[in-house]
């Protein structure tokens, strides 16, 4: 099972735009200003979260995570599917 934390790094890498600097979550309690996420750079990460756990659109767009922690929390309640392996992940992303 992949970890949610490594997940999110990865979404936030590709959500971000190429010339600014990766964010990396260390622990789900990081918060998105403490890793230099704005709400765009949120707001596409959700987006990509949608997709990968089957969540309605209409139901996201209510959020307002400030944490990776309240992102999982948010996700796990709402999913509808879970990615299985991180090709899942890479591809859906694309």
């Amino acid at each position: 099972m992949i970890e949610f934390i490594e997940i999110f790094n990865y979404v936030a890498k590709v959500a971000r735009p190429a010339h600014v600097k990766v964010a990396i979550a260390d622990s789900m309690a990081d918060t998105f200003q403490e890793i230099g996420l704005d709400s765009l750079d949120g707001l596409v990460m959700l987006m990509y979260f949608d997709d990968l756990y089957g969540i309605d659109d209409a139901v996201s767009k209510e959020w307002a995570p400030t944490s990776v922690q309240e992102l999982h929390d948010l996700v796990m309640a709402n999913k509808t599917k879970e990615p299985v392996s991180m090709e899942e992940i890479v591809e859906a992303c694309k």
